[in-house]
Parts: structure tokens; sequence; C-alpha cells
């Protein structure tokens, strides 16, 4: 047996154990119920508040943060810095909350509201804040993760960070598809086709 062999046979264990756990221990508790309401109460309300005249350019930057959060989540637990024991699905890591959820949709709206770099800076600090410092230690406490060698501080300053990476990125493309698009030429009345 090859040491892939080995691997993919603990990893067909650790999945079993996982699904199980995930099956009797989780799904349709009150802990998966109160995690499947702040998912959906989460989009509602940003579906309320988002401006939908720039929603694609909004999405674009939510998708960045939703990629390098879950990068960073496949990263954090495949390296035990952090688990979670209660899951939304049964993927580990799940990625609805952390992933697809809170961290994109606060930074969507700070993304929005924030037209100057300065500002979404503040503003972005303040909205990791409040994820780092306040949700994650709740979700802590409450027993659906659990840090090892990780703390709150580094988790702010990983989403600090994709947050600027973000924006860069983001501003970036605007920048590009502006140069890029054709200018407007008026009508020459001269070489009209229309039939009168």
């Amino acid at each position: 047996m090859t040491t892939g062999d080995i691997i993919h046979q603990l990893r067909l264990e650790l999945w079993n154990l996982s699904y199980t756990q995930w099956k009797t221990q989780t799904l349709f508790s009150i802990q998966w119920w109160s995690l499947i309401a702040l998912i959906a109460i989460s989009y509602t309300i940003w579906w309320v508040i988002v401006d939908k005249q720039r929603l694609s350019q909004i999405l674009l930057f939510g998708a960045f943060v939703a990629i390098q959060r879950a990068v960073m989540d496949i990263s954090g637990t495949n390296t035990a810095l952090w688990s979670y024991d209660i899951r939304e699905t049964p993927l580990y890591p799940s990625p609805f909350l952390h992933d697809f959820t809170l961290t994109p949709l606060a930074l969507m709206v700070v993304y929005q509201y924030c037209h100057s770099w300065k500002k979404f800076l503040v503003w972005s600090g303040v909205a990791t804040g409040i994820i780092s410092f306040v949700f994650f230690p709740i979700l802590s406490m409450l027993g659906f993760l659990k840090l090892y060698n990780w703390n709150y501080f580094y988790s702010f300053g990983m989403i600090f960070g994709l947050a600027i990476f973000g924006r860069w990125v983001v501003l970036g493309v605007i920048s590009i598809q502006q140069k890029h698009q054709p200018s407007m030429k008026p009508l020459n009345k001269e070489n009209d086709d229309r039939i009168e």
C-alpha cells in the first residue's frame, strides 16, 4: 500500500466519521436550524439593502472575498488550526455560514457604501473586527467553532487583508473594462439607412 493509498483510506474513515456525526448529532438540531436561519436572514437583509444598480460589481467583489475566505477556511481546517463541530452540511469545512454568507455579505455592504479607500479601510476594519472579535467568540462559546493553534487577531488580519485585496482587484477590473469600452460615436445623418 502506497502513502497515497493510506491517505485516501484515512480520508474515507474521516468522511464516514464526520458524516455520521453530522447526520446523528447535528442535522435538524436546534443549532443546525439556527445556522440555517442565520444564513437565510443574512441573505434577506443583504438583498433588501444591496444597490441593485451596482449588483454585478458588488457581487464580483463578494465573489473574490468568498473565494479567498474559502481558501483560508480550507487551509485552516486542513492544517488543524480550527474546526467546526456544528456544520450546515456534512462537508468539511462547511462553507456556507463563514465563507459564503457572513464575511462576504458584510464586506459587500462596506464595499457598496464606501467609495474612497480611506472610508473603505475604516469600515472594513470595523466589519472585520465585529466578525473576528464578536461573532467568532460567540460561535466558539456556543460550540460551533473550535480554535486550536489560532486566535481572533489572526482572523482579523487575514479577513482585513482579503477585503483590501478584493477591492483592489475589482477596482483594477473596472479600470481595465473602462479603458476598453468603445466610445459612442454620433450618428452620421448622411449615412443614415432609414427608409423614409
